[in-house]
């Protein structure tokens, strides 16, 4: 089996070394440079999440390089349909990421090409992440070293008065799936109340997953002190948190989003920040990415923000490596790869 593994920033030559060891495979690295400078992939990465596969032109490097394939595995760089023109006997395309945006499903499916990707990977990473934010954005931890940073010794801050402690607080999780469990896993060593909503879970299995409570999404808004939502997004949905959504939440309460920035209407976010219609907001994910040095958000005083670093750990980069290892196995072996998603 010839496999071609396309490098990128996130996904190096050093890492992609790994696929190496998989047994009377032929493995060749490809590295697409722009795709080494970070700043390009993030753009790449935000472009193909909105537009899809196409919205990417690869180069005649790596068109060429596709010749012959039998399994391409990318990470951020799209996989268009002329990059599965380039390769016609194509069977397996791995992803080593969980989102597939940026694959040409369509012409997938037409070919019966296997598509698999490194489902949990980040996970982890992912809900450590989240926690962190909502402890930075409630007692100020950012702002605080921000201040030190300047010469200033800041004590008192807006939310003072709201700066609980997290074992007196209400979180609400809007999806309770990996990364969602295990963010009620990490709070229960808070001692917080967690209340869950999932369309696609029963009671049962919210309450098993770490939830204290199942309640609707309205319910949820109503009662917590944080939101954080853990689903994924497809452009043109609907978002899941408007302005509808944000005049239910508390006036004290901490908004917090690793997921996806289309998940939240902006706009009315930062409306809803301006005027004090909720507490905070702690996010990772933008509509803009890099967000450009005029942004109304970087202008707010209760935000913290940080630059789509969540499920950035160098173990989640690794298990990205470990999970396609696994998944080419089991087609060796003559299995279906466990995270098929086709």
């Amino acid at each position: 089996m010839k496999i071609v593994c396309i490098c990128d920033a996130g996904a190096p030559e050093v890492l992609m070394q790994m696929m190496k060891k998989l047994p009377g495979c032929e493995v060749k690295l490809h590295v697409v440079p722009e795709m080494m400078d970070i700043r390009h992939l993030t753009a790449v990465e935000r472009a193909s999440e909105k537009g899809g596969s196409e919205v990417y032109e690869a180069g005649e490097e790596l068109i060429n390089a596709l010749a012959g394939a039998d399994a391409i595995v990318t990470h951020c760089t799209p996989v268009n349909k002329a990059m599965l023109d380039a390769a016609p006997d194509l069977k397996y395309l791995g992803c080593m990421r969980t989102g597939i945006e940026h694959l040409n499903m369509d012409v997938c499916n037409e070919r019966g090409v296997t598509v698999f990707n490194a489902n949990g990977r980040n996970a982890v990473a992912v809900a450590d992440q989240t926690v962190a934010l909502m402890l930075c954005e409630m007692r100020n931890i950012a702002r605080g070293h921000a201040a030190l940073m300047n010469g200033q010794w800041v004590k008192m801050f807006p939310n003072m008065m709201y700066s609980h402690d997290m074992k007196n607080c209400t979180v609400g999780i809007i999806g309770v799936g990996k990364i969602g469990s295990l963010v009620a896993q990490r709070l229960k060593g808070f001692g917080c109340r967690i209340l869950g909503c999932d369309l696609f879970l029963p009671e049962e299995e919210i309450l098993a997953r770490g939830c204290d409570e199942a309640v609707s999404k309205d319910e949820l808004l109503k009662r917590s002190d944080f939101v954080t939502m853990h689903m994924v997004y497809k452009e043109g949905e609907p978002h899941l948190i408007g302005a509808e959504e944000l005049a239910i939440m508390k006036k004290t309460a901490v908004l917090v989003n690793c997921a996806r920035a289309g998940l939240v209407d902006t706009e009315a976010l930062i409306k809803a920040l301006q005027n004090g219609e909720i507490g905070g907001a702690a996010l990772d994910v933008f509509d803009q990415e890099p967000l450009p040095e005029d942004h109304p958000l970087l202008k707010l005083p209760n935000v913290t923000l940080t630059p789509h670093s969540a499920g950035s750990s160098i173990d989640a980069f690794a298990n990205s490596a470990v999970i396609m290892l696994e998944q080419f196995g089991q087609i060796l072996k003559g299995e279906t790869p466990t995270n098929k998603i086709n």
